[in-house]
């Protein structure tokens, strides 16, 4: 069985009470909701917070819990949600302006996520175009390449709908695309 079904299986275990379910939901989403949460927000000890919170309301409303077809996809919706709910109650800025603020996704592309073979001249240039690109873009191209979901579910994760979504990543591919093209010449 494929381990993500695994891991959608034991959401119904969870929700009916049982605490090793509960923990490989963790242990198998930790990573890539800290990863994904420290790209929406640069302060760590925030992101954390917000993860373990979410955790222990997902404990304490497992009952209530409606049932899903992808637990990674809800666990992400739900940081993010929870991330961008803190950051407008710390900053008291409305969540319009907060998420159109390009300083939300101040991230840099890892060497170990990008699996091209280029020269450091050329994985210098993109992580500086992708740097340069607007935050929701950044955060589109994140979702969909470094961790993997759909565009459909990228639109539905950033509340937007699937043509703004698809847009979203189109516009940064071809700023990224137009960028190594210069920088090979």
């Amino acid at each position: 069985m494929a381990p993500s079904k695994t891991f959608d299986m034991d959401w119904s275990a969870f929700k009916a009470g049982d605490r090793d379910a509960f923990s490989r939901i963790y242990h198998h989403n930790i990573n890539s909701l800290l990863k994904y949460g420290y790209k929406l927000y640069h302060n760590r000890a925030t992101v954390e917070d917000c993860i373990q919170e979410l955790f222990i309301e997902l404990w304490k409303s497992r009952e209530n819990l409606s049932d899903t077809t992808s637990v990674k996809f809800y666990l992400f919706q739900a940081v993010r949600y929870k991330i961008l709910r803190k950051i407008r109650e710390e900053s008291r800025i409305d969540l319009v302006a907060l998420e159109s603020y390009e300083a939300i996704l101040n991230w840099s592309a890892e060497s170990d996520l990008i699996e091209l073979e280029v020269s450091s001249e050329q994985m210098n240039n993109l992580k500086e175009t992708i740097k340069s690109l607007p935050s929701r873009q950044q955060e589109a191209i994140n979702l969909r390449f470094f961790n993997n979901f759909s565009n459909e579910e990228i639109a539905q994760i950033m509340g937007v709908n699937y043509k703004s979504a698809c847009r979203f990543i189109y516009i940064a591919l071809k700023k990224l695309k137009a960028n190594l093209k210069i920088s090979v010449s």
